[in-house]
């Protein structure tokens, strides 16, 4: 039987690219939920990272840990990956996994030289988001899952908030660990409850399967979140994104008679409107689609009927011509914002824009971190890619800087140094924007909670003792 292995972090800032977890929990269990062992990973604050305060509020965790805890940020990397190793092939779960975690834990191997950076969907690992499932549980059977209305008088999503609705105490919220422990709760509601869609969403873990569901399905249900609520549409697929290898799908409220003519520019225009016409549907985001009875059963669906849904997509599949207009116009799009975004791209940045790693590179890697720290200093130099040389340098200064030539030291401490203390809006945290966002803190949110105000004075005085150490430099 395949493992379930759900996953959590708790982190120095939301930026995937700059931040760093601090704080993973793992807790492995079997495909009904029976949990098997409980893992709860922790380590320092990286030396050259600057925590956002507002994160630290959340998790709370005290800064003799972030300072002086015994596991660097690689041991507790490569403790980690070593664990999903194990248990490969598994089904790796989480609350807002796809968007959040993965793609912290994708940066952790990256940035730590470690070549399966898609280690969570590859060798028969498999993704299963519960916030997207809840979501789904909660459209397919209001009674299944309970919800409390935010701020905003809209129903609430955060695990915090449907922990408390559906009854589920494992301690602290924002704790990595616990968070594991309430997800799993909160799915084995939906197991118990809604399992037509728990299974469901158990057959549409992969990419491949997905796309296979939605070539199989003429139309379906494709659920989508805004406004706080979900919204189903009954959509077919008419092509692949050009660019991103996207589905895109046609709204099947939309009569296609009306476009089908339409000139290039008109047609153009037509797609930017909102309503959309066009849903998007990506396949690698563990989402949920339904058969299409779901949406048929909606007002806006079934007042047009079976029989023009099934002319519809007729019309559809026999313009060939008009879906190579989509997506030519889909594909200018793309390369109009890409040469929108031309901006300067730093090597941390590079997880998606810099290709895939040579099988060259990736072999000094794996022997990277099979030699001691004086040997791998050796190896920098043998990386065809300038971002591999400075993130194995970058490697040796937070784990070993002894190691390093003075030269090299100074230099890496030197880029630090003005990353850190730019007085300017960066992409990362900075000491500057970290003083700013306490003192705001102090002054609003916090000015009379006596125990956040004293916890925020032990946040400042560390970062104060960061900023000695880089004004120096």
């Amino acid at each position: 039987m395949q493992k379930i292995l759900t996953v959590d972090y708790e982190t120095s800032d939301s930026r995937v690219n700059f931040g760093q977890v601090l704080q993973a929990g793992i807790v492995i269990s079997d495909e009904k939920l029976n949990i098997e062992s409980k893992h709860n990973l922790r380590c320092r604050l990286k030396p050259n990272v600057i925590p956002s305060i507002g994160a630290c509020l959340v998790h709370k965790i005290p800064v003799d840990v972030l300072k002086n805890f015994n596991k660097s940020h690689y041991e507790m990397v490569m403790e980690h990956y070593n664990l999903i190793k194990k248990f490969t092939p598994s089904i790796i779960m989480g609350f807002n996994s796809v968007a959040f975690d993965i793609e912290f834990y994708r940066r952790m191997l990256f940035k730590s030289l470690i070549p399966d950076i898609y280690q969570t969907n590859v060798g028969g690992n498999k993704h299963l988001d519960i916030l997207n499932v809840s979501r789904a549980a909660k459209f397919a059977d209001d009674s299944s899952i309970k919800t409390i209305m935010s701020e905003k008088n809209r129903p609430s999503f955060k695990l915090s908030d449907l922990s408390t609705a559906n009854n589920i105490d494992n301690g602290e919220n924002h704790d990595a660990l616990n968070d594991c422990l309430n997800t799993i709760d909160l799915a084995r509601i939906i197991f118990k409850k809604t399992n037509n869609i728990w299974n469901d969403s158990l057959k549409l873990t992969t990419k491949k399967d997905t796309e296979n569901f939605i070539l199989k399905n003429k139309a379906y249900t494709s659920l989508e979140y805004f406004y706080g609520n979900t919204h189903p549409f009954l959509v077919h697929h008419i092509l692949f994104h050009p660019e991103y290898s996207w589905s895109i799908n046609w709204d099947l409220s939309f009569n296609p008679d009306e476009y089908i003519n339409m000139d290039r520019f008109n047609l153009a225009k037509a797609l930017d409107s909102v309503p959309k016409v066009l849903r998007t549907v990506r396949a690698n985001k563990s989402v949920v689609l339904l058969t299409s009875d779901y949406a048929l059963s909606i007002s806006k669906y079934a007042k047009i009927g079976i029989d023009e849904i099934n002319r519809r997509i007729k019309v559809l599949d026999g313009n060939f011509e008009f879906i190579e207009k989509i997506k030519s116009i889909l594909s200018d799009k793309a390369k109009e914002k890409m040469t929108m975004d031309q901006t300067e791209i730093l090597h941390e940045e590079t997880i998606y824009q810099g290709g895939f790693a040579s099988e060259k590179d990736k072999s000094i890697m794996r022997q990277f971190h099979k030699v001691d720290w004086s040997e791998r200093l050796n190896l920098i130099d043998k990386f065809s890619e300038e971002r591999f040389q400075y993130f194995a340098e970058c490697l040796i200064y937070e784990e070993r800087p002894e190691v390093l030539p003075k030269s090299i030291y100074n230099k890496i401490h030197r880029s630090f140094a003005e990353r850190l203390t730019s007085t300017n809006k960066e992409k990362w945290e900075t000491i500057p924007s970290c003083f700013s966002e306490i003192d705001t803190l102090r002054e609003t949110k916090y000015k009379d909670d006596k125990d956040m105000l004293a916890l925020i004075d032990q946040y400042n005085k560390y970062i104060e003792e960061i900023q000695e150490k880089f004004e120096s430099s």
